[in-house]
């Protein structure tokens, strides 16, 4: 399947699940848990079929802190959505998600040793957004 394909996908389904959590009626923390639970029983198939399991090689380093970060931000995320109103929720995810979008680009700034004109005026059109999607 074609990367991008798969990046379009992938924002369609993060895009919908979020919306369906907030009105599970569930708190942050438990539903963070329960969430968690069922993407684990959803994905082990697929990585057992996929013969895909290269544990004793991963960088366990950098798999342990992303599995930290990643349950800082699901507690988070997931207390936000537990907590907001279905009115805030679109709001609240739209700052989610602009925020989620800075990172890589920060991190692309850091790995290309500058902040070219273009990403400059992407960080700003991204403020602009939040901005009038946020009020």
């Amino acid at each position: 399947m074609n990367v991008t394909v798969m990046a379009v996908l992938a924002g369609v389904f993060f895009g919908i699940w979020p919306l369906l959590m907030n009105r599970s009626g569930l708190s942050g923390n438990t539903g963070a848990a329960l969430f968690t639970g069922l993407v684990l029983v959803g994905l082990v198939p697929f990585a057992v079929y996929s013969n895909g399991m290269a544990i004793p090689t991963a960088n366990w380093g950098f798999l342990v802190s992303a599995g930290i970060l990643g349950t800082f931000g699901m507690l988070f995320f997931n207390g936000m959505l537990a907590s907001a109103s279905l009115a805030q929720v679109p709001g609240l995810f739209i700052c989610t998600t602009l925020v989620q979008v800075v990172i890589p680009a920060l991190y692309s700034v850091v790995l290309s040793g500058g902040l070219p004109l273009d990403k400059a005026v992407g960080f700003g059109a991204a403020a602009l957004a939040a901005y009038l999607l946020l009020r």
